[in-house]
């Protein structure tokens, strides 16, 4: 970890796919995942791996239009995407952040920082390399995701 961040390497939406797989195994509930990046940028296929670390077997899809989606697994996993929102009133969201049964991740997550005052989550930034390489650096906010960090670099190899 450098600097209060940490940043892991994929060569193919396999690989990210895989790192969401292994943050979804190590995730207990009650996780907050904030994920950032452009359109096409691989939001969408890390939530696949987290699905499939929580033991979802269904297909993912991005909750644009919806919002929030819901999947039962060894923990629900709950997929919301702000991208199309300017406010979170009345949609309920805070109940799904608090629920310590649950993995809540959130497509354009860095809108939610300015909207609740979130103590702790995982932030993670998929940036574009090229094709198929990202950049995906996670920051941690809470001694939680500090040792959650931690321990997906001792559960992937190639970090």
């Amino acid at each position: 970890m450098n600097n209060g961040y940490t940043i892991f390497y994929s060569k193919s939406p396999l690989e990210t796919e895989e790192l969401g797989r292994v943050m979804g195994e190590l995730s207990e509930g009650g996780e907050i995942f904030l994920l950032e990046g452009e359109l096409g940028a691989g939001k969408t296929i890390l939530v696949k791996g987290i699905a499939r670390g929580l033991g979802i077997g269904i297909q993912i899809v991005s909750p644009t239009f919806i919002i929030i989606r819901s999947y039962n697994g060894r923990l629900t996993l709950n997929h919301i995407d702000l991208y199309r929102l300017n406010s979170i009133e009345g949609l309920g969201i805070e109940e799904y952040i608090d629920d310590n049964l649950c993995v809540t991740v959130v497509e354009w997550g860095k809108k939610l920082i300015d909207w609740i005052n979130l103590k702790e989550y995982l932030l993670v930034n998929i940036g574009i390399v090229d094709e198929s390489s990202r950049e995906i650096i996670m920051v941690p906010k809470g001694e939680r995701y500090i040792k959650f960090i931690e321990r997906i670099r001792n559960g992937r190899s190639g970090t």
